[in-house]
Order: C-alpha cells, then structure tokens, then sequence
C-alpha cells in the first residue's frame, strides 16, 4: 500500500498549481477524493496520478466536459466496499465516507444510466438505426451539458466579480476611515497647539 500522502497544500506545490485548482477540479468532475479522520483533503498516488494525466488532458485541449468522461473509472468507488473508502495511515486509521453526490455526480450518473439503455437498444437494432440513434442521442447529450458546464461556469464568474467588488470596496472603506482618523488627529493637534499658544501670550 502506498505510504507518500500529502495535504492539499503539498499536492498543489508538487503538482505546480495552487491548492484551489485541484478543488476546482474535484468539485467539476466529481471526483472521491478521501479525508482523513480530521476531515482534511490526502492525496496518495492515485490521487496525484489522476491529477498529472487531467493536465495532461488538458494540455491535449480537452474540455472539463470531456475530461469528466474520461475521469468515470477512476471516480467511481471499488465493487464491494457500499460506497466506503478505507486508508490506513502509519498510526492512525480512517474510514471515509462517499460525499452526499452533488448536481454534477448526478448528471454523470444520468448519463451513465442513459448510455446503458441506449447501448441495450442499439444492440437490438441494426447498425444504420444504431448509427442514427447514436448521434442523437449524443448531440442531445453534449448540448444539454455544455448547457449546464456553460451556466455554472457563468455563475463562478458572478460569484467571483461579486467577491472582486466587495474587497475593492472593503478596502477603499478602510482608506478612507483611515485618511479620516489623520484628518482629525491634525485637528486636534491644531486645537492644543492654538490653546498652548493663546495660553503663552
């Protein structure tokens, strides 16, 4: 069994990316990454294999779409196990529970689901049906999830202009209740020094 784990920190320095890339990832293609008993993230080689070869794909020009196709096997958890993950760890155990599936997971599995009943049919059918049928059924596929990837996508964007604009905000508030506070300190000093002054003659 494989001994070398690394938080997410050193999986994002060993990979040469940062940390919130491979959440992006592991949120985007549903993917079973284990926890330790602390609830951490623990990248084992699996683990960093997987990641090396979405770069990989990636750099082949590969869509997160299509990655996600290709990521199915390794995602899904081993036969036998009810949807547990077991790792030992040098002193410690944990057991590790499959995520409650998010909208990406289910619309995987959709398909997944989809494909077998479109594969039965086209067994049952002669090649050019099974040609048309095919095409079909694929078009639909891909335009309904470059539709969703297309939606969450947009939504990230809002959600990060929104956080861009509220730290830019956040900021000039602060410049200015500081540029405040010198303003009045100055008055004050203005204040005392006039008083001593008055005082003096």
């Amino acid at each position: 069994m494989d001994k070398i784990h690394y938080i997410i920190s050193d999986a994002a320095k060993e990979l040469h990316v940062e940390a919130h890339v491979l959440r992006y990832w592991e949120e985007e293609l549903a993917l079973k990454i284990p926890r330790n008993n602390m609830g951490h993230r623990i990248y084992g080689a699996k683990e960093m294999e997987l990641f090396r070869q979405i770069m990989r794909w990636k750099e082949e020009g590969l869509s997160l779409k299509e990655i996600q196709l290709k990521c199915t096997p390794y995602c899904s958890s081993e036969p036998g196990r009810d949807n547990l993950q077991v790792i030992q760890y040098p002193g410690e155990s944990a057991v590790v529970t499959e995520p409650r599936p998010s909208n990406d997971e289910k619309m995987t599995q959709f398909k997944q689901i989809l494909g077998r009943i479109v594969t039965d049919a086209i067994r049952d059918n002669s090649e050019e049906l099974t040609a048309d049928i095919a095409n079909n059924v694929s078009d639909h596929v891909n335009k309904e999830l470059d539709y969703l990837f297309r939606e969450r996508e947009e939504a990230d964007e809002q959600r990060f202009r929104k956080l861009d604009e509220t730290i830019r905000n956040l900021q000039k508030a602060r410049q200015e209740a500081a540029a405040a506070q010198i303003q009045e300190v100055k008055t004050k000093n203005r204040r005392r020094f006039s008083k001593h002054k008055q005082t003096k003659q």
